[in-house]
Formats: structure tokens, C-alpha cells, sequence
């Protein structure tokens, strides 16, 4: 069961309230704008945010009046616009007769599948899309946590800093941006993603430099089983990443799902660091599996978002976001075609 409150201007109101007619609601008049309080079955949730998105749009434009589902809209929505709200909750539960008819007149009686709204999805990855310092720290911790584990020949210590690595997060906003078409967004996921490589690779360098120094490093089977790159490496990233996405729709936490992402990245990032000092011939296959698992996991999150039917709701922003997908998947082809010809050519 969920709770919607859903606040529009006045002259609104009367269009709106149609829509609720099998919904349990009640009605806040305020001075410029009416507040409806809803309570329907989950399984409603989604279609009720798509008739109200059709109910309270102007018929002149073609975006809905939802910020955050379109880039850069809330630029472009007048005053009265900008008191139109949705909120969603869960409350603990709700007791109510008609509810409970409700269900069972629309067959809701038996748990069905229901799909999780776009704005919920969207407002899972806004962390991911600016620059967090904690999360760059603790990336910076798995990354050196991972360097001990590989020279030590530890896997046991490799998995504990896929446990704690945060490179879930970027991939996972990534996927859900271009599945909804938003290029500033998913650009901005890139350029976070690449800095977290780039900062566990340099992390790895500049550590096995200052200990080669006090200690004898050698280089262990885990540390060279990283500087082989293969073709199969990529079919393997692509399985990982739409596992991933699955996992997640099926509300597996976050800190489990992100190992199988930590596990095809994190390794090959941190050997690609130690090798640049100790190994230099190595470097370069350790950076092209790096690259390989980077654009496996992306290609097969965007993949799985797809599968899931991620995607926004009107129909202009439907037909950009399937351009926007094409696009990146030529792109992504290419890409892995190159790194497959260069993966052969160096071995």
C-alpha cells in the first residue's frame, strides 16, 4: 500500500479529481493550490503517476510537468507549475474496507509484479551523479585493501575490498540515464567512473613504488592472472552487469550486488597500478582488461535497464532516449570491437 499526496493549482484540481474515482482520498484546500491525499495499492502506483502526469500537463507543450524526468525542464515550467508536487511513502499499514474492496474488484488479491516508478529509480542514482568525496576515500581504501590482497596472493582479502569498493554506483546511474536519454547526466557518471579508475590505478602506482623501497615485491599468480586480457572477459562483464541490474530490481542490497561489479574491475584497475612500476611490459594488457571489464559492465547494465523496462513516460522523451540508446550502443559495439583486435594483437 502506498501513501500519494499530490499537490496542483487550483484550476487543476477539478480535472485531476476525476482520475481518482477508485482511489481512497481526501481533499486539502489551500489558498493557490488543492493537496489530494491517496492510498492505493502498489500495484496502482505506476498508473496513477502516468494519468495524473496526462491530466495536469498544458495540451501546448509536449513535456510532462514532472522535474527531473526531463534534463533541465524545471528552466522551463511557469509559477503555477512549480507547486506541482508528488510524494510517494509506505505506511506502516492501513486499514480500510474500501481498500481492501478495492483490491479485490481490480484482481489485486494475489501479489502481482509490480514495476517500480521511473522518479523512484531516478532518485536512487542522484548520489552517484555529483562528486562525493567519502565515496572517492573509500574507493581509495578498497583499492589499497585489494594491492595487499594481490600481493599476498590472498584472495580471501581481494573479495574484502570488492565488499567495501563503491564502483557500483557510477555504472548503475549510468545505465538509468541513458535508458531515460539524459546525455549531460550520463556524461557526468562517465567522468566519475573514469576518475575512480584513474584514482585507483595512480593509488596502486604510487603505493608498490614507496614500498618497493622497504620491501621485496614480487609479483603473485593473482597479480599476473590480471595482465592477460581475453575475449572472454567481456562476454563475462556484460553477464556481471545485467546480473547486477536484476539483482538490484529484485531488491538485493546494493553492497552485494556491487561485488560482481568490484569483482571485474577493481582487481584489474589496482595490477594495472602495481604493474606500471614493477612490471611495465604488463601495464598495458593490465589496462586493456581494465577497459574491457569497464565497457562489458556498462554495456551490460545498460542491457539489463533495458530488460527492466526502464525508461521515461511521454512519449517525446521516449523516442529521445531510444536515440540516445542506439547511439551509445554503436558506440559501445565499436569500442568492444577495438579492445577484442587489440586484446588478439598483444597476447
Amino acid at each position: 500500500m502506498k501513501k500519494v499526496v499530490i499537490e496542483v493549482p487550483k484550476d487543476k484540481s477539478d480535472n485531476i479529481q476525476s482520475k481518482f474515482k477508485d482511489t481512497l482520498f481526501s481533499i486539502d484546500e489551500r489558498e493557490k493550490s488543492t493537496r489530494f491525499t491517496l492510498y492505493v495499492p502498489d500495484e496502482m502506483l505506476d498508473q496513477l503517476i502516468l494519468q495524473t502526469n496526462g491530466s495536469i500537463k498544458n495540451p501546448t507543450e509536449f513535456r510532462p510537468v514532472w522535474t527531473g524526468i526531463i534534463p533541465d525542464y524545471d528552466s522551463l515550467v511557469n509559477e503555477d507549475d512549480r507547486i506541482t508536487i508528488i510524494e510517494v511513502s509506505t505506511p506502516d499499514f492501513v486499514i480500510s474496507p474500501f481498500v481492501q474492496k478495492l483490491k479485490e474488484r481490480l484482481g489485486y488479491t494475489e501479489k502481482k509484479v509490480d514495476k517500480t516508478p521511473i522518479e523512484k529509480i531516478i532518485a536512487t542514482t542522484e548520489s552517484y551523479t555529483e562528486f562525493d568525496q567519502k565515496k572517492f576515500i573509500l574507493a581509495a581504501i578498497a583499492g589499497l585493501v585489494a594491492m595487499i590482497g594481490l600481493f599476498m596472493n590472498n584472495i580471501g582479502i581481494i573479495i574484502g575490498a570488492m565488499l567495501i569498493s563503491p564502483l557500483l554506483g557510477p555504472i548503475y546511474a549510468l545505465a538509468v540515464y541513458v535508458a531515460i536519454g539524459d546525455v549531460k547526466t550520463t556524461l557526468r557518471c562517465i567522468e566519475i567512473l573514469g576518475l575512480m579508475v584513474l584514482m585507483l590505478v595512480s593509488i596502486a602506482a604510487i603505493a608498490s613504488f614507496a614500498l618497493s623501497f622497504i620491501i621485496n615485491l614480487s609479483l603473485t599468480t593473482e597479480i599476473l592472472s590480471r595482465t592477460d586480457p581475453n575475449a572472454i572477459y567481456i562476454l563475462m562483464a556484460v553477464l556481471l552487469g545485467f546480473a547486477t541490474m536484476i539483482a538490484l530490481s529484485k531488491g538485493i542490497p546494493e553492497g552485494i550486488a556491487g561485488v560482481a561489479i568490484a569483482a571485474a574491475l577493481l582487481p584489474p584497475a589496482v595490477v594495472t597500478g602495481i604493474t606500471l612500476v614493477l612490471y611495465p611490459e604488463g601495464a598495458v594488457k593490465a589496462f586493456i582488461l581494465t577497459l574491457q571489464n569497464v565497457v562489458g559492465l556498462i554495456a551490460g547494465s545498460i542491457i539489463g535497464v533495458m530488460f527492466l523496462h526502464i525508461g521515461p513516460r511521454d512519449l517525446f522523451s521516449q523516442v529521445h532516449s531510444r536515440q540516445v540508446i542506439i547511439r551509445v550502443a554503436w558506440f559501445l559495439a565499436i569500442l568492444i570491437g577495438f579492445l577484442l583486435i587489440i586484446s588478439f594483437l598483444i597476447r
